[in-house]
């Protein structure tokens, strides 16, 4: 992806550390932030579309291209595995319209309205007002300013349209009951939840092998993953 740039496993750890606390949106922003080599701040401002491409294109990176998760009947709460490629998926998906890769026109009535495609940014700041209909004021914040704004489900499929990482959605078939549903695809949060098991492990080896080596974590970092397991095999023999 343009503007990935090589993430280093101290990175991550700061990465991790940033986004502990913190709630799934700025989490994907400290993400982003370090896969672009910018800050959060930074990465808010990239539409939600392009944001979710760059994380896709992280995990890509740090841990491989096959997903396997669990999501919950609605209708008997049977556990249902889901799994797929990412990479499949996205091909599926295709890219976004590079003609409305930051807007999207709209037309109610005779009137043709440029909307911008939402960012993190305009997330956060419907978010944090808690306003009663999200989807309506989050269409507001990217419509022209002093024009009514569009009806919201219209120009959610525009949105989607023209980027369908605004919204990634799984077909998920139930092997109990056989009720077919889609299920919301959050790649912020899956690919957090890798992150969050990968940096448990690391700290543990750092510890571990400070304990047997003195080694510093910079030290132990510095190590590939492969290396850092044969020293792990060795602690104690």
């Amino acid at each position: 992806m343009p503007g990935m740039s090589t993430v280093s496993a101290a990175e991550l750890l700061d990465a991790w550390e940033a986004g502990w606390g913190r709630d799934p949106l700025r989490r994907g922003l400290a993400l982003l932030g370090v896969a672009r080599g910018t800050t959060p701040a930074a990465a808010a401002d990239v539409p939600v579309g392009r944001r979710d491409r760059g994380l896709f294109a992280l995990r890509a990176a740090l841990f491989g291209t096959a997903v396997d998760a669990v999501s919950r009947c609605p209708e008997c709460e049977t556990e249902v595995e889901v799994a797929f490629d990412q990479e499949e998926l996205l091909g599926r998906l295709g890219q976004a319209d590079p003609e409305a890769c930051d807007a999207v026109t709209v037309r109610e009535g005779d009137r043709e309205i440029r909307v911008r495609m939402p960012t993190s940014t305009d997330l956060a700041a419907v978010l944090d007002t808690g306003d009663p209909a999200p989807e309506e004021a989050l269409v507001r914040r990217c419509a022209p300013v002093g024009e009514p704004a569009p009806a919201a489900d219209v120009v959610a499929e525009a949105w989607v349209a023209a980027d369908p990482l605004v919204d990634v959605r799984l077909g998920v078939g139930c092997p109990g009951c056989g009720l077919a549903w889609e299920e919301p695809f959050d790649i912020v949060g899956y690919l957090w939840a890798e992150l969050d098991a990968w940096g448990r492990r690391t700290l543990l080896e750092v510890h571990e092998l400070a304990r047997a080596y003195g080694w510093t974590q910079a030290q132990t970092l510095a190590l590939s993953p492969w290396r850092r397991q044969c020293y792990l095999g060795l602690v104690g023999t």
